[in-house]
């Protein structure tokens, strides 16, 4: 069995970037040891980027199924005291909610039912025992001996991943490792229940907690173990229990899930080697008080799939795919920071340890933005490698053209012919051009967007055609497209 990518793991992740390749005909297959999707909670929140990302790929009616907002979010003391809180009812950010709950079995689902629909060709009951490289393609073994091959293989196998151990490739660790006990409850009457519809974190010395209000029926619980607890015997139900009383009656509640993890924070070393990828939890492992786990996976694939498409259909060569590691691993580590500065955050404020960081990091505080400052941008101009703003209004653009947005009254002022000057710019890389107002450009005269919805780079109409020569050398585009070009859709 053969496809141009091989992905090695079929949960969230590993499923979004089948469906991100399949809508962009690039075939590809999906190796999977699950017969059936796992049916308890696990991730549980959905960013507003990553909602806005899927909604692009036509999941819009299917979303709300499966999320619901997240009303706020806080931190506060033992006593009760609020030290921080933001209101996320009523907020949006790309055209969707800032922040949703989901119940992490039915999006699964939906995205296997997905991909299956889109063309992947799934494996399902299978695993990937080894896998070789050569100079045009990756071979992988399976565990009943069978083989699947392509020209490139994604290891979305998650945190013990073993394309990340087999390709060698180390994780940096950032320094935080804390046992925590999580435990998932289903309300029987979430009216009743007395629980607080909020993510909070409770900033207790002598046990912090998380409290995340989830989709429907379902809250969850964090307990921060304490020194010379037994993690086994606080999963108990006797502990459970104990934890939970000051919270909630047994009665109202029946415990779903409970399980203990060690936080960690770690980030690889590389995510590309050779023909192979890192995506998701086999690149990076974070604490999970900003909930960005899932979201940064999913944005390693929306990442990567454009890049693996240009260099299939022939527009780009394989250079372009080096972006891949510049781009996520500054990205994912700061998020992994920002995940550990909040963990450390908690323990500060219930005065346990001073670590220096500032109560403004919390939610809705100062945090410092992420962007992509190397790679396929051109940094200079405004929110350049952050996703651009306004995406949404651009949902009928192809999602695998890259977009160049002109100030209208610039264009109509200096009397400029933006279709000749941007026409070839970017070889056989489509370049769809508009003209809006000022505020879509970001205040330059021109922005152009990636497929992927981030900022490439801001300009002044007199710099264009330089900042897109530059463009073109960054995305290593072709002389002459492949004779195997792919079909556009």
């Amino acid at each position: 069995m053969r496809a141009p990518v091989v992905i090695a793991g079929g949960g969230p992740v590993g499923l979004v970037a089948s469906i991100a390749l399949s809508d962009l005909a690039v075939p590809n297959i999906v190796i999977e040891r699950d017969v059936d999707v796992y049916g308890l909670p696990r991730a549980i929140v959905m960013d507003a980027e990553v909602r806005c990302a899927l909604e692009r790929l036509g999941f819009a009616n299917r979303l709300g199924e499966v999320l619901s907002p997240m009303v706020a979010a806080d931190f506060v003391k033992a006593s009760g005291e609020t030290v921080s809180r933001i209101e996320l009812g009523e907020v949006q950010l790309f055209g969707c909610p800032t922040v949703s709950k989901r119940f992490q079995p039915m999006l699964d689902a939906m995205l296997r039912d997905e991909a299956v629909k889109r063309g992947a060709r799934m494996v399902i009951g299978r695993s990937a025992v080894s896998h070789g490289v050569d100079t045009s393609s990756v071979m992988c073994v399976l565990d009943d001996g069978t083989t699947v091959s392509g020209e490139f293989l994604l290891g979305c196998d998650g945190a013990s991943s073993r394309t990340r151990k087999s390709q060698g490739i180390a994780l940096e660790d950032l320094g935080f490792d804390q046992d925590w006990l999580v435990v998932d409850l289903r309300l029987n009457d979430r009216a009743t229940a007395g629980l607080p519809d909020v993510t909070r974190q409770v900033c207790d010395p002598h046990r912090p907690t998380t409290l995340v209000s989830g989709f429907a029926d379902y809250y969850r619980f964090e307990f921060q173990l304490q020194p010379g607890e037994d993690p086994q015997t606080m999963t108990g139900d006797e502990s459970v229990w104990r934890l939970l009383a000051p919270y909630i009656d047994a009665r109202k509640a029946e415990v779903v899930r409970r399980a203990t993890y060690r936080f960690h924070a770690v980030v690889a070393e590389r995510m590309h080697d050779e023909r192979v990828f890192l995506v998701g939890d086999s690149a990076h492992q974070m604490p999970p008080f900003m909930g960005q786990g899932l979201n940064s996976g999913m944005r390693d694939a929306f990442n990567l799939a454009w890049k693996l498409a240009y260099v299939h259909r022939g527009w780009c060569d394989e250079r372009l795919l080096a972006t891949y590691s510049a781009e996520r691993i500054p990205h994912a580590r700061a998020t992994v920071q920002q995940s550990v500065d909040t963990g450390r955050l908690i323990d500060q404020i219930a005065g346990r340890e001073s670590h220096g960081v500032s109560e403004s990091a919390a939610y809705g505080g100062a945090r410092r933005t992420n962007a992509y400052e190397e790679g396929a941008v051109i940094t200079g101009g405004p929110l350049v490698g952050q996703p651009y703003p306004f995406i949404n209004r651009h949902a009928d653009v192809s999602r695998d053209a890259f977009v160049v947005l002109f100030d209208s009254a610039c264009v109509n002022v200096c009397d400029v012919d933006v279709e000749s000057l941007t026409r070839g710019a970017l070889g056989a890389v489509p370049l769809v051009v508009r003209t809006v107002d000022r505020m879509s450009t970001l205040g330059a005269d021109a922005v152009i967007i990636r497929p992927d919805g981030y900022v490439a780079a801001c300009c002044e109409l007199s710099s264009l055609g330089e900042c897109l020569s530059k463009l073109r050398s960054l995305l290593c585009v072709r002389d002459v497209a492949s004779e195997a070009t792919a079909p556009r859709r």
